[in-house]
């Protein structure tokens, strides 16, 4: 450690203010008052710089050089962290929080994984946009005043099903079927069954009950 303190020191550096007019790959071309040279960035310097940019860059001896931190910028350009390898971000106490007042764009060219005890999600719209959905719990709860779906099949397997509406409106174009072990309707007044043909069949009993009975 003490030989890499001393070859360190051993090389003056000399600072300068400078200008960027272009890039070449990963590197940033930087025009001083003295010379033009190739710069890379720092890894401390966390925005990615732009033409026009005016830089302070480090120029050691042996032809190194690189941009230390954005000073200035034209017009107020957008401001870009890039990095080359995983980045990760802690907060050991405390919350960690993303503002913006125009929003917030999320974008991966592979997958998205988000973890956490407890999700709030509060937003007057929301577009949702998903090939393929796979939900998985325990319970589910919503308060919601108007639902409208439109698809082409719909498929569910429930143990139990229970219903309460006030009313209940239902248009079949084509078939509408039903197999069931037993089949009970209460209906406190009229019950109305109308069609072109009736067709009621049964392999033993046929039992009609009533006051009155008119057929005809």
């Amino acid at each position: 450690m003490d030989n890499l303190a001393r070859a360190l020191n051993s090389e003056e550096v000399l600072l300068e203010y400078g200008r960027v007019t272009g890039s070449e790959g990963r590197f940033s071309m930087v025009e001083t008052g003295s010379a033009k040279m190739k710069a890379t960035k720092s890894v401390s310097c966390l925005i990615e710089p732009l033409t026009g940019d005016t830089v302070l860059i480090s120029v050691a001896p042996s032809g190194r050089c690189y941009i230390l931190g954005i000073l200035e910028r034209e017009n107020g350009g957008p401001a870009s962290l890039v990095f080359e390898g995983d980045v990760e971000f802690k907060a050991k106490e405390g919350r960690f929080r993303v503002a913006a007042q125009e929003g917030i764009d999320l974008v991966s060219a592979k997958g998205t994984a988000l973890v956490s005890p407890e999700l709030s999600i509060n937003s007057v719209q929301a577009d949702v946009s998903i090939q393929h959905l796979s939900f998985f719990g325990t319970f589910l709860q919503g308060q919601i005043q108007k639902i409208k779906m439109i698809g082409q099949a719909y498929d569910s397997v429930f143990e139990r099903v229970s219903q309460r509406v006030r009313r209940c409106y239902r248009w079949v174009d084509e078939l509408d079927q039903l197999k069931a072990g037993q089949l009970n309707y209460l209906v406190k007044k009229l019950m109305s069954l109308r069609g072109k043909y009736s067709v009621l069949t049964a392999e033993e009993d046929v039992r009609i009950d009533g006051d009155k009975i008119l057929m005809g």
